[in-house]
């Protein structure tokens, strides 16, 4: 065992408590889980120094990247495996590169590291906290690989030893004896399997008879598997004699007496096979005759008149080749590891009984007990509760007790990020997380405006030109640009081979995919240099704003000048409140005093079409919720979209139901119901065939929306239709109904293709004629009249 020289120290409570400790002070630090699906989330961050990281672990997650961000913008990317056979009792010590890291907490309560072969802590006994094995391999030119095992509290890692003998009865069976140190506990944390030969010749006769007469026997065995005597004589795992027949074998627990562990099988033959497990940190010994063995688990055979152990066990070593991952491509992590010399249980009965042995230790008792997780724990939180820097603010958010959530979650709550994005962000790479993340925290609007965009930055102090990164950002958001990409390929065609192919593959991926900025930076380069040999001027997005609006064949006349000075002054705030790019709004800050008379009627008019389009969206939003206010469903919609946005959940919720609510229109007792919907919306937007493509699909969606919760309100009504009749209200009640009450719930059950048949039955019933849904229609005039006022 050799004194660890790698950069960083991992320390791992064997379950979802994780810390790294730097060895010396460092920049900007992270520490990122990779999750078994190839997502990576950052889920610690701290700034320049060495203060340890603290993390909880995504579930399943056994990878880890702990990362420095150095001053210039470059990233040093260290893999970490965790590996659960890491231990103290079974790796191999001689590894090479294998170091036994010590932790424990100094003179002002924080955690600590020491590294090498055990000795004289630096503080007292008392302040010792853990221990466990990191492996390293690789340097700081090669790049550093790491694989961490589990870490142990001192009062953990001290292993039992029990002792195993066995001795046949004078008439028939066996008896397991277990002592140790501790008689006390010598019998605890073990299982005996007892593999009958007879069971295994039954099931091996029981597969190759006829399967008619199979199934006769195993519905008898079944038979007196249920009877109350088989059900008293249960193993460890719950089943009878009979059930464990059919099983194969039995997983007993010793009985714990004064001088030890006894367990008595009556029953055992010689040709019998038996199994000893034993939980980790115990170890089993074989003290009959012959040669001691050692190691879990131990099979017990009867050879030559004597009892013979075979050990199952071996020290684990890890390869070369562990700990490599592949977050950068979002790969897996590779594990690979060689062991010694060992006899495997490759029987399937035996393979069985070991995973059964493994459950039960998992379910009764914590085979690592959570005492280190819960000081990592403790000492994390106190850690995040006196935050130094905008790193550790940013860190103590996102491990707030009541919501903890990754960084790049934590950023939507500060910075104005869509979630969105930040939910499609947390599939791109490591490096393009952390540039996002450093810009949001150094440039908050800038790198909001990039995500809206779906535009990936550099990391900051990267060789990049910030100047030349606003420029580029602010030609890339232009809404148009896409069409403007298609159109200049077209014109290349014939020209250019190689630019038409770079400008047509990347106008289907504007703002629709993410896209590199030097992607976007040589799109622009191969746009301005056709134009440039066109004797062409590049058009800014005030310019083609006002060329597109130019080309629409209504306009208004002209009005006087006391109209346009009044617009002009309103001109700035009317684009801000119409959602216009920050390119836009700054150009036209610049440019005010150059518009004409004509072009500000123009613009005035195009953003007070937007405003409208924005405040009709918001009044649909209030529109849907009176709506799910009188369906029963409150707040559906926004649950729907991550950042609770209700117009585009319910958009969402309407095009995945979009056939079943068209099918609404055939049911006649909907009619008035759907004509109130539909005069609802009118009220709201205005007469159908009117208004933009963008009232048009608001109108799609309201409507859609508003079939699905017609739908399910008067799924409801009948509902408490049935139920008001006598006879039906008793029938419904009974579950093990098989008259009215069967055929209510089928009828119920197929409500979405059958709701035709269960309105005009719940009709029936009642011999009332019911106006279903009309409830919904006459809840949703407040928000129309909002929209008038």
């Amino acid at each position: 065992m050799t004194l660890s020289v790698a950069p960083v120290a991992i320390i791992w409570d064997g379950s979802r408590h994780v810390a790294a400790i730097w060895r010396d002070s460092a920049p900007t630090r992270f520490l990122a889980a990779e999750e078994t699906s190839g997502r990576i989330s950052l889920i610690a961050a701290a700034d320049a120094g060495t203060a340890p990281l603290f993390a909880t672990l995504p579930p399943g997650s056994h990878s880890l990247h702990a990362v420095t961000v150095e001053p210039d913008g470059g990233l040093t990317k260290i893999p970490v495996q965790l590996d659960d056979k890491l231990t103290l009792a079974e790796a191999d010590r001689n590894a090479a590169g294998l170091a036994l890291v010590q932790i424990y907490l100094d003179d002002e309560g924080r955690l600590a590291q020491q590294t090498g072969p055990a000795g004289s802590l630096p503080s007292a006994p008392s302040a010792m906290l853990a221990a466990g094995l990191n492996r390293a391999s690789g340097s700081d030119a090669e790049s550093w690989r790491l694989l961490a095992g589990p870490f142990l509290h001192p009062d953990d890692e001290r292993a039992a030893t029990t002792m195993l003998t066995a001795y046949r009865g004078e008439a028939d069976g066996l008896t397991l004896a277990f002592a140790g140190d501790e008689a006390e506990t010598a019998a605890e944390g073990l299982l005996v399997a007892h593999l009958p030969a007879a069971m295994r010749e039954a099931r091996q006769s029981l597969a190759q008879i006829d399967q008619d007469l199979r199934h006769a026997i195993e519905a008898e065995l079944d038979t007196l598997a249920a009877s109350p005597a088989d059900q008293r004589d249960v193993d460890a795992t719950g089943l009878g004699r009979v059930a464990a027949l059919r099983r194969g074998f039995r997983l007993l627990r010793p009985r714990v007496e004064a001088g030890g562990g006894v367990l008595a099988l009556p029953d055992w033959v010689e040709a019998d096979e038996i199994i000893v497990f034993a939980e980790p940190r115990r170890q089993l010994v074989w003290a009959g005759d012959g040669e001691a063995v050692g190691g879990s688990p131990l099979t017990l055979l009867w050879q030559e008149g004597a009892f013979a152990a075979l050990s199952h066990g071996a020290r684990y070593a890890a390869s070369a080749a562990t700990g490599l991952t592949l977050g950068q491509s979002g790969g897996n992590a590779l594990v690979v590891a060689t062991a010694g010399s060992i006899a495997p249980l490759h029987d399937d009965l035996a393979l069985a009984a070991r995973r059964l042995a493994e459950g039960l230790w998992r379910a009764t008792s914590a085979a690592r007990p959570p005492r280190l997780g819960a000081i990592l724990g403790e000492i994390g939180l106190r850690t995040a509760q006196a935050p130094t820097g905008a790193l550790a603010a940013l860190d103590a958010r996102s491990k707030a007790p009541e919501a903890p959530e990754s960084l790049l979650e934590a950023l939507a709550t500060t910075t104005g990020i869509d979630p969105d994005r930040i939910d499609e962000l947390g599939e791109r790479t490591l490096t393009e997380q952390l540039a996002m993340l450093l810009r949001a925290l150094a440039q908050p609007q800038f790198a909001a405006r990039a995500c809206a965009a779906r535009l990936v930055l550099p990391l900051p102090g990267s060789a990049q030109d910030e100047a030349g990164l606003e420029r580029l950002l602010a030609w890339y958001e232009d809404p148009n640009l896409p069409q403007a990409l298609a159109r200049e390929a077209m014109a290349l065609a014939g020209h250019d081979r190689r630019a038409m192919r770079l400008l047509h593959d990347v106008a289907a991926s504007v703002h629709q995919s993410w896209i590199d900025a030097g992607l976007a930076a040589e799109v622009e380069q191969a746009m301005a240099a056709a134009a440039t040999q066109r004797g062409q001027r590049r058009l800014s997005p005030l310019d083609a704003l006002l060329l597109e609006l130019r080309r629409q064949p209504l306009r208004q006349p002209t009005p006087g000048l006391e109209a346009i000075a009044r617009m002009r002054s309103e001109l700035g705030d009317a684009a801000r409140q119409a959602n216009q790019p920050a390119a836009i709004t700054d150009e036209l800050g610049r440019r005010l005093g150059e518009l004409t008379p004509g072009e500000i009627v123009l613009l005035h008019g195009h953003f007070a079409s937007l405003k409208r389009e924005v405040e009709q969206a918001a009044a649909a939003a209030e529109l849907i919720r009176e709506w799910e206010d009188a369906a029963g469903c409150p707040g559906l919609a926004a649950r729907a979209h991550r950042s609770g946005d209700p117009v585009r959940g319910a958009q969402r919720l309407a095009a995945a139901s979009r056939n079943f609510a068209g099918s609404l229109s055939q049911i006649e007792s909907l009619t008035l119901a759907l004509t109130e919907l539909g005069n609802a919306i009118d009220r709201l937007l205005g007469p159908a065939g009117e208004g933009t493509a963008r009232n048009r699909a608001l109108r799609e969606t309201l409507d859609g929306y508003g079939r699905l919760l017609l739908a399910q309100l008067v799924r409801h009504e009948a509902d408490a239709a049935f139920a008001s009749v006598p006879f039906a209200g008793k029938a419904l009640a009974d579950p093990q109904d098989t008259g009215f009450g069967a055929a209510y719930r089928r009828l119920r059950a197929g409500s979405g293709d059958m709701l035709p048949r269960y309105l005009a039955a719940a009709a029936a019933l009642t011999g009332l004629d019911h106006h279903w849904g009309s409830t919904l229609g006459g809840n949703s005039g407040s928000a129309a009249s909002r929209q008038d006022a």
